[in-house]
């Protein structure tokens, strides 16, 4: 059904354009919280790996996306070469096949990680969290 506006002249209802209105606005809604949610992080966490990769060093303990944990022996353009056990075995692989570098900094003599202190827990909105007394 078509209706005519006798002011204006105009045909058509406002419904219908505050309908599509609202689902533009719906659409536009859910791919924000779909970046926010889902994109930036894996944005952030790529960037930080190539971070890491440009500050690769010889000694540096990295683990591979297959799984493989080792130290960094030989870095050579987009190849590093790995010792990975005992017998000093070396594997060479390409720089995109890293998935994590620990640095030598990071690392105990016996090659474990090294325990950081977690940082203090805030709340929501940055303020420090009170403790509870224990009785």
């Amino acid at each position: 059904m078509l209706i005519l506006d006798a002011t204006t002249g105009a045909t058509g209802s406002g419904g219908e354009m505050m309908g599509s209105v609202a689902s533009l606005g719906l659409l536009i809604l859910m791919f924000v919280v779909f970046y926010f949610i889902l994109i930036r992080p894996q944005k952030k966490k790529d960037k930080e790996l190539k971070e890491q990769m440009s500050k690769l060093a010889v000694g540096d303990k990295v683990i591979t996306i297959g799984g493989l944990v080792g130290f960094v022996a030989n870095i050579k353009d987009d190849q590093v070469t790995i010792s990975t056990s005992a017998a000093n075995t070396l594997v060479t692989f390409t720089k995109s096949a890293i998935q994590t570098v620990i640095k030598r900094d990071q690392l105990n003599p016996d090659g474990s990680v090294k325990k950081v202190e977690a940082p203090e827990k805030t709340g929501f909105f940055g303020k420090k969290k009170k403790k509870e007394d224990e009785e």
